[in-house]
């Protein structure tokens, strides 16, 4: 697997690169796949419903609007994704849970951790334009990420 900068020197003009950093968490060190979106904020009921299913490889990305007084991910909900063939979220906001996460074979990349959960009141859409760090997130583009941060595409990059 190419690390992100090599992707970045092939596809110069097809690759857009966050500028913000994210902490990484779980035991995976590298995302490759294709996107899904949610938008949520101090509710995480859409996430606990789409990482129930069939991730098929995706790759989740949340725009919690950068919520930091609750966390969106927490272990259950990482173990679950996990465990339904999710390759990893990128979060614009924070988990909970760090220690058991990090046991996790998933990668997630987030804001930071704080210990509260939401409220569960079915608010916030799924497959919809996102918008943070930079980047436009829409449902089909893909994403890549390793240690050294993430960017996107329109389309599958071949290497």
């Amino acid at each position: 697997m190419k690390t992100l900068p090599d992707i970045s020197d092939l596809y110069p003009q097809k690759l857009n690169v966050s500028n913000k950093r994210f902490l990484r968490y779980g035991k995976s060190h590298i995302l490759n796949g294709e996107i899904e979106t949610v938008f949520c904020t101090d509710d995480n009921s859409p996430v606990k419903s789409i990482l129930a299913e069939d991730g098929r490889g995706r790759i989740l990305v949340i725009d919690a609007a950068g919520v930091n007084h609750v966390s969106m991910i927490g272990d259950q909900i990482a173990a679950e994704a996990a465990k339904n063939n999710w390759q990893g979220v990128v979060l614009n906001g924070y988990i909970r849970d760090v220690n058991e996460i990090n046991n996790l074979p998933i990668l997630i990349m987030a804001r930071g951790s704080v210990f509260k959960k939401t409220e569960k009141f079915g608010l916030g859409k799924i497959g919809v334009m996102i918008s943070f760090a930079g980047l436009v997130f829409k449902p089909g583009y893909w994403l890549y990420a390793d240690e050294n941060n993430f960017g996107i595409s329109r389309q599958k990059l071949e290497f």
